[in-house]
């Protein structure tokens, strides 16, 4: 499984580290949302691997790279889903993945339309919240659904317009990883998200420190055990 591919084709360096040079195939690829710091990295890698299903949100984005990822996605005879809550997307060893928001209303921005998920394996839980913002972690709470998890992808790159303390408290993560560049613009990861954090308290991992962050599971526990800036 495959969760966005970045502003850049950084993506394939990675996978190359994770993935014998032999497998090609990717089972299920997701786009949370067509911004192309989520997109870029998806169009070309769509022509070096073989994807069995790409799921998306049921917004077009009407910009060249979405364009060419679409035809890639063609000539791969991908077959692609419009993702929607409730879905969920079986594995082997009863490892699932949850679609908990998805398509959401117009009035939104359009963040909130990003695919938010919670995959589960071996009782152990990821949530992945793309950039979905304080409207939608409000409909997810709403929903009732168990949200705890023990690793969350923080949203929006640890925006303020996402991150409530509300959600955060429900999540109650032991490990927060914060996908963000360095030194940008944004000023990303805001102080206050980091401070929310670290009330709960919760181990905090950021890629613009800590490069890319790897987790080993079993049945029994689940632990960082590497960073790319450690090896």
């Amino acid at each position: 499984i495959l969760i966005d591919g970045g502003p850049d084709n950084e993506v394939l360096r990675e996978l190359g580290r994770f993935l014998p040079f032999w497998q090609r195939q990717l089972d299920l690829l997701i786009l949370t949302h067509e911004h192309e710091d989520h997109l870029f990295g998806l169009a070309e890698l769509t022509r070096r691997y073989r994807i069995k299903v790409f799921l998306k949100n049921k917004i077009d984005y009407e910009k060249p790279v979405a364009a060419y990822l679409r035809e890639s996605l063609a000539l791969n005879q991908t077959k692609i889903i419009g993702a929607e809550s409730g879905m969920v997307f079986k594995f082997d060893s009863g490892c699932f993945l949850s679609v908990l928001a998805a398509d959401k209303g117009a009035d939104l921005l359009a963040n909130d339309y990003s695919i938010v998920t919670l995959f589960n394996c071996l009782d152990k839980k990821i949530l992945l919240t793309g950039d979905a913002g304080v409207a939608i972690e409000q409909e997810i709470v709403a929903s009732g659904n168990d949200i705890r998890a023990d690793i969350l992808k923080v949203a929006h790159h640890g925006s303020l317009s996402a991150n409530s303390l509300a959600f955060l408290k429900l999540v109650r993560p032991k490990a927060a990883v914060i996908s963000v560049g360095a030194d940008n613009k944004y000023n990303l990861p805001a102080p206050l998200i980091l401070d929310r954090l670290k009330k709960l308290p919760v181990d905090i991992y950021r890629t613009d420190k800590w490069g890319t962050v790897e987790f080993l599971a079993n049945n029994k526990l689940i632990k960082l055990i590497k960073t790319s800036k450690n090896n």
